[in-house]
C-alpha cells in the first residue's frame, strides 16, 4: 500500500491510503504432467487433481485455478508415487500367469473351433 500527503488538509499532515502496488500474478497454469490415472477416490496420481477439475480447468475461473495449485503445492506432491521393485517383479509374476492361462484358454479354443469346422465340413 502506498502513502500519500493529503494536499487539503493545509499542514495537518494527515496520510491517505493509496491504490494497492499490483500483486504477484498467481499461478494458474496447468499443473497436468500427462500420467492421466485416476485412483479409487477419483484424483489424478500425476497432478493430484479431481477429474472434475480436470475435465473443467479452462473453465474455473482464475483465482479457483491458482487455489487447487496452492493446494497441490502445499501438499508437496511433485509426482506420481513411485513404486519399489519389488512392486513391480510381483506385478510381472502376477501378468506372467494371466498370460499362460489365457493362451491355454485360446489353444482350448482354437481346438474347438477347429473341431466345429471339421464336422461342419464333412
Amino acid at each position: 500500500m502506498t502513502l500519500k500527503t493529503m494536499p487539503a488538509a493545509a499542514g495537518s499532515g494527515a496520510v491517505e491510503a493509496g491504490p494497492p502496488r499490483a500483486a504477484a500474478m498467481p499461478d494458474t497454469r496447468n499443473p497436468c504432467i500427462k500420467l492421466c490415472r485416476f485412483d479409487a477416490a477419483g484424483t489424478c496420481l500425476g497432478c493430484r487433481r479431481t477429474r472434475a477439475e480436470v475435465k473443467g480447468w479452462k473453465r474455473l475461473p482464475e483465482d479457483v485455478r491458482a487455489a487447487i495449485n496452492d493446494r497441490i503445492r502445499t501438499a508437496g506432491v511433485t509426482g506420481p508415487p513411485q513404486r519399489k521393485r519389488k512392486d513391480e517383479a510381483k506385478r510381472l509374476r502376477k501378468l506372467a500367469r494371466k498370460i499362460a492361462k489365457l493362451e491355454a484358454k485360446l489353444t482350448a479354443l482354437r481346438a474347438e473351433r477347429d473341431g466345429l469346422e471339421a464336422t461342419r465340413a464333412g
